[in-house]
């Protein structure tokens, strides 16, 4: 390839990103939130029809993880607890919730897992700067050079206490992961997945200004997707996770 072919090539590439990124956003805001625009084969792009084949599979792999969460040991409820006193022993929600809040980090895993454009990297507790550290979720573009790394939490509702100790974590390792990757930008943050976006919430308010305040932005899956450039609708997202919910909540029936 000479030099003025490698040069279109690059502009082409770069067209098509930015023209993909658009039409996602668009996609996002007035096809799946309006709904004044109906898609056919014909009139999406291929990607599109790809990214709900991909959510269906995540879909369909969340229930399984679930049901084995079901099948696993759960902590009851015991005598001198307001709970076991109305209700007798049942599965303690805090452990259930506990458990969800992990099935978050796996669906999370999964969606990157859909784009081949992305690499999830080691997660989990591994050594920075000589310490036990949580990571939960890292993962990278190699197109553009980016490592993403995402704390993630289901409830953004931290006790005032623990604010700080989260902002200094998320600096460490951002800081730890510039020595490891010089020639990656690094994009850091926390992903509060439990919510698709921020227009209704009424919680965690006070929490994520605080934590904007100190440099430290806040995802929510709608961000996430696009980050991950995945489509997944808002009605669709929050009705899978009433099913999910409804299939726990029938299981101690």
């Amino acid at each position: 390839m000479d030099i003025i072919n490698f040069k279109l090539w690059i502009l082409y590439s770069y067209m098509y990103k930015k023209l993909k990124c658009f039409f996602l956003l668009l996609l996002h805001k007035n096809i799946y939130n309006n709904k004044t625009y109906q898609m056919t084969e014909k009139t999406a792009p291929k990607w599109v029809f790809e990214s709900d084949a991909c959510i269906e599979k995540v879909k369909e792999n969340g229930h399984i993880w679930i049901e084995k969460m079901l099948e696993s040991d759960l902590t009851y409820t015991k005598p001198g607890s307001i709970s076991y006193l109305l209700y007798g022993a049942r599965p303690s929600e805090q452990s259930i919730n506990i458990k969800v809040g992990r099935f978050g980090e796996y669906l999370s895993k999964e969606l990157i897992k859909t784009n081949s454009n992305f690499e999830l990297l080691v997660c989990g507790v591994q050594k920075i700067n000589n310490k036990n550290k949580d990571v939960d979720l890292i993962f990278k573009n190699e197109e553009t050079k980016t490592i993403y790394y995402r704390e993630l939490k289901g409830n953004i509702e931290l006790d005032t206490e623990k604010l700080p100790a989260t902002v200094g974590k998320c600096k460490e390792i951002e800081s730890s992961l510039k020595l490891s990757y010089p020639n990656y930008t690094i994009n850091c943050g926390i992903l509060g997945w439990s919510i698709y976006n921020r227009l209704y919430l009424t919680a965690g308010v006070s929490n994520i200004k605080s934590f904007e305040k100190a440099g430290i932005k806040i995802d929510h899956m709608e961000d996430f997707l696009k980050i991950v450039e995945i489509l997944w609708n808002e009605e669709d997202f929050n009705s899978y996770f009433k099913e999910i919910g409804t299939k726990i909540r029938n299981s101690f029936e």
